[in-house]
């Protein structure tokens, strides 16, 4: 029996590894993972102006369903991406309760609804248009996207933390990682130019969602020969990466800001078209060879040719990049 289970967990882990690295589906609805149904209790926490921007999903109390270390990785994490606000920051300076099932956190702008943890609304005074939608993307098992869609543009509106159960593949490093660019690589709404952004402006790095790769990455421009490249965290080896991508340097020798128009008509995200979730497979892997697909301009091509990627160590990426981009 021992056996069995020890294969099996193999399988599993093996299962979700793939579908980290390949991608989930973009959904129009959330998927609900199988451990809230031991929900009884949501809680809402608030930020500033009584805004609520962390939410909880609870079990019965003194209920023990998921894996101590699992609650630990979204505590760390936590703890700094709300260290300007400390009392939610206080929240997560002790060990989280056995019980907890989900956590839930917004990015500026947008709070949680009422609802349940996967209810993300705008904050005031904002409105959503008429033509607006959310999308939800998992990152794994554990880490769930939520993304506002408006005038063709995915705008990350926070993120939902589901603990390991017992006897799943906890994933700890990657779970680490996913929840830092779930929260690191957010573009801003309303939109404003991101070269004037706190990240760009502190950092030298900014969230874009990126074609090449399908999924809302963040970009960083603090090398020393000015090439931007892609902060990204290898599964496989369980390393940071700064990698090349000829469609996100085209963007960014090519940006300028535009104002957005008023009242113009929303459009579908600029991304993979949402689909069911149970009829959509995770989207194959882009590998080199898929990359002609991207435009690629002469000069953006000269500039980056010969350029390698650098690789980074988890602890060059988590205090070079990482711990400054949380807060």
């Amino acid at each position: 029996m021992d056996f069995l289970f020890k294969l099996f967990s193999a399988r599993d882990e093996e299962n979700e590894m793939n579908y980290i690295v390949k991608g989930y589906p973009l959904t129009t609805s959330p998927v609900i993972p199988d451990i809230l149904k031991y929900q009884v209790k949501y809680q809402r926490m608030n930020g500033d102006r009584d805004t609520p921007i962390l939410a909880l999903a609870l079990a019965h109390e003194g209920s023990d369903l998921v894996e101590p270390e699992s609650l630990e990785v979204i505590r760390r994490r936590m703890q700094l991406w709300f260290n300007e606000y400390p009392e939610l920051a206080k929240y997560f300076e002790k060990e989280l309760p056995r019980n907890l099932l989900a956590v839930s956190f917004t990015h500026e702008n947008f709070q949680m609804g009422k609802e349940s943890c996967h209810d993300f609304k705008l904050a005031n005074p904002y409105k959503e248009a008429e033509n607006s939608f959310y999308t939800y993307r998992k990152l794994s098992e554990s880490v769930q996207c939520v993304y506002y869609n408006k005038n063709g543009v995915e705008y990350p509106a926070g993120a939902c933390f589901y603990p390991t159960p017992y006897g799943k593949p906890k994933l700890l490093e990657s779970n680490n990682a996913l929840v830092l660019f779930a929260t690191s690589s957010q573009i801003e709404y309303p939109p404003r130019d991101r070269k004037r952004s706190s990240y760009f402006v502190h950092f030298k790095c900014y969230g874009r969602y990126c074609a090449t790769t399908g999924r809302n990455i963040i970009v960083t421009c603090d090398t020393s020969d000015g090439i931007p490249r892609h902060w990204d965290y290898n599964h496989e080896i369980k390393k940071f990466e700064r990698n090349l991508c000829y469609e996100c340097c085209e963007d960014y020798f090519n940006y300028t800001w535009e104002e957005p128009k008023k009242d113009s008509p929303a459009t579908p995200a600029a991304s993979p078209e949402p689909a069911s979730v149970t009829s959509v497979p995770a989207p194959d892997a882009i590998n080199d060879s898929d990359t002609s697909e991207v435009s690629q301009a002469d000069s953006t091509e000269c500039l980056i040719e010969g350029f390698e990627k650098i690789e980074m160590n988890t602890e060059d990426a988590e205090s070079d990049i990482g711990a400054g981009l949380i807060g």
